[in-house]
């Protein structure tokens, strides 16, 4: 479904063959063939009707993860990611992230 990054993380949303969508966080120091960091499970998808973007919402304790995936208007054009995390106390995070090329020993379990 996605797979992207920045400087500090890799991230993965999949869906499983149940149809649950789950989110898998790497630091970028750690291989994404080791356990992920995190592992958020039971996501939730909203598509815009238009197609433009898709949020994906994942619920951690007392923490909500949205991530927003921007797709891009040109064909091969950069796909864009946000991650806001809202706390406990309604304060939020946000990071920019891209898009990244799936490695060639993990495309068969995209």
């Amino acid at each position: 479904m996605a797979y992207f990054g920045d400087g500090r993380y890799t991230i993965k949303i999949d869906m499983l063959r149940t149809g649950e969508i789950r989110y898998l966080c790497w630091h970028k120091s750690n291989s994404i063939l080791a356990e992920p960091n995190l592992i958020l499970r039971n996501g939730k998808m909203k598509q815009a009707p238009n197609g433009e973007n898709t949020e994906y919402v994942f619920l951690f304790e007392e923490r909500v993860f949205t991530v927003e995936h921007i797709a891009s208007k040109v064909k091969g054009g950069t796909n864009y990611f946000f991650i806001e995390v809202t706390d406990e106390y309604h304060k939020k995070s946000t990071w920019k992230m891209e898009q990244i090329p799936i490695p060639k020993y993990f495309r068969h379990l995209v």
